[in-house]
């Protein structure tokens, strides 16, 4: 099983860089705000009777700003960085910039692979609708060296392979075992019977309670839950 994604260098925060709708809007909002405080400031200052007139000024900043929220609609989030180089698990390595890293010798790995080209983010209100799948990390130390790279998922197949590679690496133990390396396979993948069996195994080997093992595997009743105790606990 191989997994390969794009290597991703950020290059500034993402607040300093605003997409096309996101300009639209704050701009618009802006100068909404700005013209009717200074219409005021006359009116109360100057003691003038400010036409209602000049008020129809405003549809320009109005309109610019539906136009942003219409952009926004197919709208994704700048990159603000640029992609040089790949991250690809072999079959017992994994490779960076050309660079292998054998599984045996990885510690402390931490991968965040949930963020994916084309997927709705948390903007509810302005700015982009979709991300562009960069906010994924791995990051671990090998040989007295700490690596830490983004990378870039294209689609939620993308991570499907993803935690498909995870899975096989961590329950054939070509990475040393740890218990928090479970956490980094999701929900979906923990159904797998690779998976099960895996956790059998640690516990009957002792390296797992037998509690903590069940409620990893996952059931839907107590009946299930007794023929897997039944199953791997006893």
């Amino acid at each position: 099983m191989r997994f390969s994604a794009s290597i991703f260098y950020p290059k500034k925060s993402r607040q300093f860089d605003f997409t096309l709708s996101e300009k639209l809007t704050y701009y618009s909002l802006i100068a909404i705000i700005s013209y009717i405080l200074l219409l005021l400031f006359i009116e109360t200052s100057f003691g003038c009777d400010i036409s209602k007139y000049a008020y129809c000024v405003l549809i320009i900043p109005v309109i610019t700003y539906f136009i942003g929220g219409g952009i926004r609609l197919n709208e994704y989030e700048n990159l603000n960085g640029y992609f040089i180089g790949t991250i690809s698990f072999e079959e017992d390595f994994l490779i960076i910039d050309n660079k292998p890293y054998s599984y045996s010798k990885i510690e402390n790995l931490i991968l965040y692979g949930n963020s994916y080209s084309g997927q709705r983010n948390e903007n509810t209100n302005s700015g982009p609708i979709y991300s562009n799948g960069i906010n994924n990390l791995i990051s671990f130390n090998y040989e007295g060296e700490k690596i830490s790279r983004n990378f870039k998922l294209d689609s939620e197949r993308h991570i499907d392979e993803l935690q498909l590679v995870l899975l096989d690496i961590i329950t054939n133990e070509k990475i040393p075992y740890q218990r928090n390396y479970l956490n980094l396979i999701n929900t979906e993948h923990r159904s797998y019977i690779k998976f099960e069996l895996f956790i059998a195994k640690l516990i009957k080997e002792k390296r797992m309670e037998c509690t903590e093992g069940l409620l990893l595997i996952g059931y839907d009743s107590d009946t299930d839950a007794k023929e897997l105790r039944a199953k791997y606990c006893c």
